[in-house]
């Protein structure tokens, strides 16, 4: 422990700056400050030994590094360079961005990640001294933080960070005069932006300019103006960024001013010259920064009166933006990356923002790429094809700055943009089409999930014989076939961070899907995220980060980290306004240092929103649901859950109407399973006593005090037939070449499946039905036994004794052939896993309603 930490008394009241703790320390080591909990407590490698002069730092996390020297070591360039590259190693290690080396007197600010020094908005150095009691110096590191990047060392001009303003004014205009969907006045926003842009970038010049159609108006009628630009202009755009010649996109696509013959749409030439002054009035658009560029669809999506359909669209940026840093380290020269799913493409534009000018290089032979990417959406209806629009329009905003500088590389542009970013045309698969394998070095995405048209999908891909055979899984829902294709679009070694919805982890019918997963890929990390992460939607989702094996007899070690987040920085709202508590940048950051060091993570990890689950965990069979595995308590503690929740009445009509979403999206799965009837000739009744089917037993007494002495790995069933009540090693069963069904003679007549060559010893409480045929799958016996317990009575009063369950008669179903039905059961048990995930759901659902105490007043 540090004694100046102690004498200071800063371990428990820290000094201020902003929100900030502050630490004015010098004679602590990086390692003391670990152990002392005020730095996180991972290995630093060599820099533990050394000590720093200052720290800003916010729970756990550093902000800042200050370094101070005496005005002697402080007065020439060379000794500036000198305290800079004395502490820049130690700030890196850190993980902070910012470093501060002063002499109290005069200061510089640097930027850690590319070492150079901090500007401020006019490109000028910063000389404002750093002073922790000044009120405007959290807000300078504040504006700083928000900035500087890998890329960038200058704060961003505060009339270009948000768009808000500007979308919603031109949104509003547009809507009130022609009533069409705010999807449609988004496509007509982002095509008047990229004329104004591509004008103040100079590509679009003489009468194709912005300015040269706003000077029309001195000499002509609004219509005609109008007229022009439908015309004229637009064709030019075009021209300068042709078409994609196989799905006939491009970058503009707006409908509302412009018709779908490419005429001038009367009745609008008013507004549209309204929303023109507005353009320019709002200044020029060259200088774009990124917040700008990933906020422009999201602002807008905040806006619309019809959210609930981009639910799926849109994916939260400070999600993007988390998916992003978890993959970071994989992020490099040569790797191809994937999003089947795009939308308006985020995932594939924020990993190589700020690293534009390294990765593509723009000759006179063209552009040559140092990262391939390719993000694919489904176009197979006209009103599904604006999304892939958005997206080249969206590359052409991150962009700003090299089509800029190669104002005459239009087309070159474009046909990166059409290589980038595709539509899928040829059928209503979209990108499940095309069975890709063994391709991708990432994948990103946040593939759609539980569509009404899922059924469809399906039976367009019984019509492929190839597809039949790639899809062989037959997992519910579309996010099933999404999930399917990544993993075998993925190259051996390449990585996925999927958001999935909780179905996938949750649902029985989906076992294969998830044997499948953990047969593939190992577990790197599962992210739960609250509920209303995403717009209008209550669906729970998680993050899911994979890496495909080399081989599939490769086994899987590590351990899975696990995260609990309840907020993801923004309220989950409408308004999405910025909040304070960010669990998931909390999250994102441990999964960091865990990728560092997996197995010695869980030993320095004292986050309890973070627990690291060993892989035997996951077993397909069972649900995955991270959240399960934290107790009732836990989830008080971390605040996750109350004692007694208390809402208002408005709080409770969100609630039924999130029940009413998610039971609706269960419907869904319900009608899917309902379409898959096979003709069935006959159902025959047999007898649990038949020796051509079945042959039952029971086991021998076994006492509490006999288990003491008995040690082995087989387990021993007794009235609780899910639950060993100990291990032995030596079974009173000889052959285990068949399947079995267990049934718990006393208590609840319970049952569970035993799958062949799987040994278990059963007690004087438990009984075995050996099943003589594999043509009687023992899920199904188990559904069938389920049906007729009540119809024999069987309880703690009746027991199931070995007479009474001879007595016991079942249906088998048999096909034309006089043949017992394999498929049929295959359908009946899927359809039951559905209807009693369902129900399981819904009483949740009133377990839930039940806790709640309703507010009145």
């Amino acid at each position: 422990m540090s004694e100046e930490l102690i004498q200071k008394d800063l371990i428990n009241n820290p000094e201020k700056v902003g929100k900030w703790d502050f630490y004015n320390i010098g004679a602590t080591t990086v390692k003391q400050l670990k152990e002392s909990g005020i730095i996180r407590n991972v290995d630093y490698g060599k820099e533990e030994k050394k000590k720093v002069d200052g720290l800003i730092v916010l729970k756990k996390n550093v902000i800042a590094v200050i370094e101070y020297k005496k005005p002697s070591e402080f007065n020439t360039k060379t000794k500036k360079q000198k305290a800079i590259k004395q502490e820049i190693e130690v700030a890196k290690k850190l993980k902070t961005k910012l470093l501060i080396a002063t002499d109290t007197k005069e200061s510089i600010w640097v930027n850690v990640l590319t070492g150079n020094i901090i500007k401020d908005e006019n490109g000028i150095e910063i000389k404002s001294n750093f002073n922790p009691k000044e009120e405007s110096t959290p807000l300078l590191i504040q504006s700083i933080l928000d900035s500087i990047n890998e890329k960038n060392n200058q704060i961003k001009p505060k009339s270009l960070v948000n768009p808000t303003g500007l979308a919603k004014q031109i949104w509003q205009d547009i809507w009130s005069v022609s009533g069409a969907t705010p999807e449609n006045c988004l496509y007509t926003f982002v095509e008047l932006f990229i004329f104004k842009y591509l004008s103040d970038l100079d590509v679009l010049k003489g009468i194709y300019n912005f300015h040269s159609l706003l000077k029309m108006y001195e000499d002509n009628t609004e219509g005609e103006v109008l007229e022009t630009y439908a015309g004229t202009i637009r064709p030019k755009i075009k021209a300068l960024f042709p078409e994609n010649v196989i799905d006939k996109t491009t970058i503009i696509n707006g409908t509302i001013f412009v018709s779908k013959d490419q005429k001038a749409v009367k009745g609008y030439s008013t507004v549209f010259r309204k929303v023109l002054l507005k353009f320019k009035n709002y200044g020029k658009l060259e200088n774009i920064d990124y917040d700008f560029k990933s906020q422009l669809f999201e602002s807008f999506l905040k806006e619309s009166i019809s959210k609930k359909n981009w639910g799926q669209f849109f994916t939260p940026l400070k999600v993007v933006r988390s998916i992003v840093e978890m993959a970071k380290d994989d992020i490099k020269d040569g790797v191809t990356i994937c999003d089947p799913a795009c939308g308006v493409g985020k995932f594939l534009l924020e990993p190589i923002k700020t690293r534009l000018d390294h990765f593509y290089k723009i000759n006179k032979s063209g552009i040559t790429s140092k990262i391939t990417i390719h993000g694919y959406d489904k176009g197979f209806d006209k009103d599904e094809q604006k999304t892939i629009i958005m997206a080249k329009a969206n590359m052409l905003i991150y962009f700003s700055d090299l089509i800029r500088d190669n104002a005459g590389a239009t087309k070159d542009f474009a046909k990166l943009f059409n290589e980038s970013f595709i539509l899928k045309t040829n059928s209503i698969l979209g990108t499940l089409s095309e069975p890709v394998e063994n391709k991708y070095d990432l994948i990103f995405t946040n593939p759609p999930y539980v569509t009404s048209g899922s059924s469809n999908l399906k039976e367009e891909i019984k019509k492929d014989g190839d597809l039949v055979n790639y899809y062989k899984i037959n997992a519910m829902g579309v996010e099933g076939l999404f999930m399917e294709w990544i993993i075998k679009a993925l190259k051996p070694g390449g990585k996925a961070f999927i958001v999935v919805p909780d179905g996938i982890f949750n649902r029985q019918n989906d076992k294969t899907l998830r044997k499948f997963l953990i047969d593939e890929c190992f577990i790197d990390g599962i992210i739960s995220l609250p509920e209303k992460t995403f717009f209008t939607t209550p669906k729970k989702t998680y993050i899911l980060a994979i890496q495909k094996k080399n081989k599939i007899s490769d086994m899987q070690t590590d351990p899975v980290f696990t995260y609990l987040v309840s907020e993801i920085g923004e309220s989950r709202d409408v308004y999405r306004f910025d909040i304070e508590q960010n669990d998931l940048q909390e999250a994102v950051t441990l999964f960091t240092f865990f990728k560092g060091n997996k197995k010695q993570f869980k030993k320095i990890n004292n986050d309890k929103r973070c627990k690291i689950q060993n892989i035997k965990s996951f077993v397909p069979d069972e649900h995955w649901s991270i959240d399960r595995w934290w107790s009732k308590e836990e989830k008080i503690e971390l605040g996750i859950i109350e004692h007694v929740k208390s809402i208002s009445t408005d709080e409770f009509g969100d609630l039924i109407n999130d029940i009413s979403s998610t039971l609706g999206e269960s419907s869904v799965i319900v009608k899917e399973v309902s379409l898959q009837n096979k003709t069935v000739t006959k159902l025959k009744e047999i007898s649990l006593n038949d020796s051509n089917y079945f042959q039952l037993s029971i086991g021998k007494r076994i006492v509490k005090k006999e288990m003491v002495n008995f040690t082995g790995k087989i387990p021993i069933y007794s009235a609780n037939v899910y639950k060993p009540v100990g291990y032995s090693d030596k079974s009173n069963i000889k052959n285990f070449k068949n399947n079995f069904v267990l049934w718990g003679i006393d208590g609840d007549f319970e049952f569970n499946a035993i799958s062949k060559n799987t040994r278990f010893i059963t007690t004087d409480h438990c009984g075995a039905i050996r099943i003589l045929t594999d043509n009687i799958l023992p899920e199904y016996l188990m559904i069938q036994l389920d049906r007729v317990k009540h119809e024999y009575g069987f309880d703690r009063e009746l027991r199931a004794s070995l007479k009474n369950m001879s007595k016991v008669n079942i249906k088998i179903p048999f096909n034309a052939s006089s043949e017992i039905d394999i498929e049929k059961q295959k359908e009946i048990i899927k359809k039951y896993n559905v209807i009693q995930e369902v129900k399981k759901q819904i009483n949740d659902y009133k377990i839930k309603i039940d806790e709640l105490s309703i507010d009145l007043e």
